[in-house]
């Protein structure tokens, strides 16, 4: 696993292009934070990078990033209270209520199957299932509900 900004930074120099060339619809100062580690892009900015590299979203290896801006959290001590947005990143993987099961990367989440990419904010309100470090964090038993910690639940894996 290796940061998004240095493969940014790697790509960007092996094709010989300058932050500017690079930047295209974002700026020069975005693509220096993301070289620097000092932000994360989002979705949007992922895919504006991938075009302006004439590349698809898919080709982008965001399954190698470590794109976690945080350490992770102790998920052990946690009473029952709403599982916010902004800890999601924190996680390792959820599962949605339609069945399909995602794998966190900050704050992009990649399908298992599929390879699809999305930002976990649009994942959010789908979510039935959060796991961090092998055990379920947070769980909602319909769409309607809130996101909840859970106390600490060890998944087996048959």
């Amino acid at each position: 696993m290796y940061r998004f900004g240095e493969w940014l930074r790697r790509e960007r120099l092996e094709h010989g292009w300058s932050q500017v060339k690079l930047a295209g619809e974002t700026s020069q100062a975005a693509i220096s934070d993301y070289e620097r580690n000092r932000s994360l892009p989002s979705i949007l900015d992922v895919q504006i990078l991938a075009t302006s590299r004439e590349q698809t979203l898919g080709s982008i290896p965001c399954d190698e990033f470590d794109l976690r801006t945080e350490k992770k959290r102790n998920w052990s001590n946690l009473k029952q209270e709403r599982f916010d947005l902004a800890e999601l990143p924190l996680a390792d993987s959820v599962r949605t209520f339609d069945g399909k099961i995602y794998q966190l990367h900050g704050r992009i989440a990649i399908e298992q199957e599929s390879k699809e990419t999305q930002e976990i904010s649009q994942l959010y309100y789908r979510i039935r299932t959060v796991v961090g470090e092998n055990q379920v964090i947070a769980k909602r038993k319909h769409p309607d509900d809130e996101l909840i910690h859970v106390s600490s639940r060890k998944l087996v894996h048959q």
